[in-house]
């Protein structure tokens, strides 16, 4: 039997910290038939050193994907894009974060561990939308692309 995965693409600019952080979480705790990746807007030329830091010693460090940063032209047909901190004219996402915690510290890796499993909870169904809109897992109808959220 085949099981065909819907890939969550995680953005961010570099592609090497932030979204190499969400992506482990979320891989943590993803529903059925779920498998989240990352890329940049100007991928960096290898992970940044605070992806690992602050995963070290957490339930999903080895979920830290370590190949080389790759552009969005490398992840085709994401069934879900999550923007972090990324301008605006520079992906499509269906929904953008910006972070309230932007340093890479324990704060900002707590931010990105809530909002993933949040995210992961949402499209495994354990999550209402209106729940995650007020916790800013993702945003309004009126601030988010067309796509659904399945």
């Amino acid at each position: 039997m085949i099981v065909r995965q819907r890939i969550l693409l995680f953005v961010c600019p570099h592609g090497a910290g932030k979204s190499r952080i969400a992506a482990a979480w979320f891989n943590g705790s993803a529903p059925p038939g779920w498998l989240a990746t990352t890329a940049g807007i100007t991928p960096q030329t290898e992970v940044s050193e605070h992806a690992p830091r602050l995963l070290a010693g957490t339930a999903v460090a080895e979920l830290l994907d370590k190949a080389p940063p790759r552009p969005l032209t490398a992840v085709p047909g994401a069934a879900f894009t999550v923007a972090i901190d990324c301008p605006a004219e520079a992906v499509a996402p269906t929904v953008s974060w910006r972070l309230d915690n932007p340093g890479f510290d324990e704060a900002m890796g707590a931010e990105l561990r809530t909002r993933a499993q949040d995210l992961a909870g949402l499209l495994g169904g354990e999550h209402s939308r209106s729940e995650l809109e007020a916790d800013r897992v993702i945003g309004p109808p009126d601030v988010e692309q067309a796509t659904e959220v399945p």
